[in-house]
């Protein structure tokens, strides 16, 4: 099976992974995991005015509507730019895959906020808009082999927004 994948994440050589070309790998990994051809549609190959930025934030959006599937890896130093991207996925309809390592800034076994302890905690905006969060690769490989095989596959839409809002509405009552 072929699937042609955005990957959201850092674009900066200054990122965790030391390179722009970091997606090329990342890619490779997936195949080899999943056994599908994998098509990276990698925004850091397209050389365009990086100044122009209404032609960045489009030529984003076309990558991530012509993608069957947007993954974002949640590294501690993810961007802006990936959390928008997130949302255009839920804009688009795609299948939203989180990658957050257990223990970083967006999983936590334990996390305290406001004097008070939580368990297994996830960060809410990246719980709610993502239709599955992996810890590793692994995670991320049965994820995509399960997704592809199975007809009917649900994926949330903008209407997350929306649920959220009704279900805080419901509980402040």
């Amino acid at each position: 099976m072929k699937l042609k994948v955005y990957i959201a994440g850092k674009v900066s050589p200054d990122s965790v992974f030391g390179t722009h070309e970091w997606r090329d790998g990342f890619c490779r990994e997936l195949s080899r995991l999943t056994g599908f051809d994998i098509v990276n549609l990698d925004p850091a190959r397209k050389e365009e005015d990086e100044n122009d930025s209404m032609l960045i934030f489009g030529r984003d959006c076309f990558m991530i509507r012509e993608a069957d599937i947007v993954i974002v890896n949640l590294t501690d130093d993810i961007s802006v730019g990936g959390s928008q991207e997130m949302l255009i996925a839920k804009y688009y309809r795609k299948p939203l895959v989180g990658v957050a390592p257990k223990g970083g800034k967006f999983s936590k076994e334990e996390k305290e906020i406001l004097g008070k302890k939580y368990k297994d905690w996830m960060h809410p905006f990246v719980a709610v808009p993502c239709d599955k969060v992996v810890a590793n690769m692994e995670g991320l490989a049965g994820f995509v082999k399960e997704f592809f095989s199975q007809p009917g596959r649900k994926v949330k839409g903008l209407s997350v927004l929306d649920e959220a809002l009704e279900y805080y509405a419901g509980k402040k009552r």
